[in-house]
């Protein structure tokens, strides 16, 4: 089945191998990995790199619009883990942020492009993929410690928020 691309054109869309990010840079990521463009009604409508979805510039002064995800994760006594973004991060360095923040993306096998009916019912069962991936990639927590049934989806939103710092993220919460 053709799918939209990041250009507007179609392609076939194709599962690739598990994501790794081994031996990779912040700039190889935000180069590589592809990030679920969405309308505002949160309707898949193509896909593109990190790096273009979080330009800011007169044409497109906030970003791409693009899925994306916070993990507040607490323990057992209610207190919520919070993180130092590392000073490598191409968007806001240094911040002091969630457990983890990130993109479902695009291209992986097992998938994080949740759809439709996942959005509408809160199941999204590939964004919460994407949310032990990160954990484990950002925070070394192992993925076997989770779950899919582990995460609660809680709310969808919309954002903007530019970095001073760096050209600031535009993303599609869920």
């Amino acid at each position: 089945n053709p799918s939209p691309t990041s250009r507007g054109v179609t392609s076939s869309s194709k599962m690739t191998s598990e994501w790794n990010g081994e031996g990779k840079s912040q700039l190889d990521f935000m180069q590589e990995d592809q990030c679920i463009l969405v309308d505002f009604e949160d309707n898949v409508i193509g896909y593109d790199d990190k790096f273009e979805c979080h330009i800011f510039s007169p044409e497109r002064p906030r970003g791409k619009l693009h899925r994306a995800f916070s993990v507040f994760l607490f323990d057992q006594s209610g207190r919520l883990l919070l993180q130092q973004r590392a000073k490598e991060k191409i968007t806001f360095p240094e911040v002091w942020t969630n457990t983890c923040c990130s993109h479902p993306l695009t291209g992986y096998t097992p998938t994080e492009q949740d759809e439709p009916h996942h959005v509408a019912d809160g199941s999204v069962p590939g964004v919460k993929r994407a949310a032990i991936r990160k954990l484990e990639h950002e925070l070394g927590i192992p993925a076997s410690q989770f779950e899919i049934d582990d995460f609660r989806f809680v709310a969808r939103l919309h954002y903007w928020a530019a970095d001073a710092v760096t050209h600031g993220p535009c993303d599609s919460q869920v």
